[in-house]
Parts: C-alpha cells; structure tokens; sequence
C-alpha cells in the first residue's frame, strides 16, 4: 500500500508541474500574439534587384546629360548596338537593327552607342534608334573599351544579365532568332 500510496503522490507532483510548465509556455505564446496582433503584421522589405543596365552609364550627344541606360530602357530586353566611324561593317549593322525594330517594336528596347571618342550623329537612323556615347561600364562588359566592330550586347530579364554578346555583323535572321527566344 506504501508503494500505491508514493506511486499516486509521484504522479500527481508530475501531473501538476506538467500542468504549470505547459500554463506557462502557454501564456508566453499569448504575450507573443498580442504584441504581434498589436503591431500588426511586419512588411516584408523587398529589395531590387540591381540590373546591368544601371551600371551602364551613357551620354546623351545632344543634351550631354549622363544617366544610367536603366532610366530609358524599360522593357525586359534591351539590344546595344555599338558602332565606330572607322567600322566598315557598322552600315550594314545599322540596316539589320532598324529592320529588328520594325519586328520587335515595342518589345525590346533598341540603342545604339558610341565611343566616347568616337560620337556621330546619324540623321538617318536618329528617328529610329536613341544614339548615346558610352561613358562606364561594368567590368565584365567593357564596352567602353571594345575595338572590335559591330558589337551587340542583348539584357534580357529586365537586363539583369547578359543574354548574348557578339562581335560582327550578322545576318537580320541570326538576330531575330535570338530575340524571340527571350
């Protein structure tokens, strides 16, 4: 009987400290829910994610304003052409990019850049395609650096990343291909 007797004193000192402790974590977790129903729910801070084309610097040729290429390309896709005076196949680059447009439109974001050196103002494309002088670059482009002409630089993903980069003139289709799979 003595062995019942502790057995049923033992169950109830743990019954009850049990009871107390789960008492206690469960006031905590009420403490908890009304400091955060009061506040109310925490917005989450989303941060933007930076794309290329803010860390691309142009020169507009006639205003000489400097600004990052993010402030006038919009759109997901953006095709920098880049072109040179002494580039002797730019010209035909010039055609395939307004035929480009003319299939895109509005869809991709067209521009063409000079050198900083190296700025013409081209009356007859002007209408077309924004022209502007590279001024920075991020390391990994350089375009501010390239010597070797044509050169076009397709962002896709809201220019977030570099889709294509190639030296050379190609025909219209080539470019066109690539551009409809973004």
């Amino acid at each position: 009987m003595k062995n019942n007797f502790f057995l049923v004193f033992l169950s109830l000192v743990f019954l009850s400290v049990s009871c107390a402790t789960a008492e206690k974590v469960q006031n905590q977790n009420n403490e908890q829910s009304e400091v955060q129903t009061e506040s109310g729910p925490q917005p989450v801070e989303l941060k933007k994610k930076k794309s290329l084309a803010d860390d691309i610097i142009v020169r507009d040729i006639y205003s000489k304003e400097e600004y990052p290429l993010s402030k006038i390309a919009q759109k997901s896709v953006v095709f920098i052409e880049l072109s040179a005076s002494w580039c002797k196949a730019c010209p035909e680059m010039k055609d395939i990019t307004a035929k480009l447009v003319s299939y895109f439109g509005n869809r991709v974001f067209f521009i063409r850049l000079y050198l900083e050196n190296d700025i013409q103002e081209d009356k007859e494309y002007n209408d077309i395609i924004p022209e502007m002088a590279v001024v920075s670059s991020p390391v990994e482009l350089s375009l501010e650096k390239t010597d070797v002409m044509p050169r076009v630089v397709v962002l896709s993903n809201s220019a977030s990343e570099v889709a294509a980069d190639i030296i050379g003139a190609y025909p219209s289709l080539y470019y066109y291909g690539l551009l409809s799979e973004l």
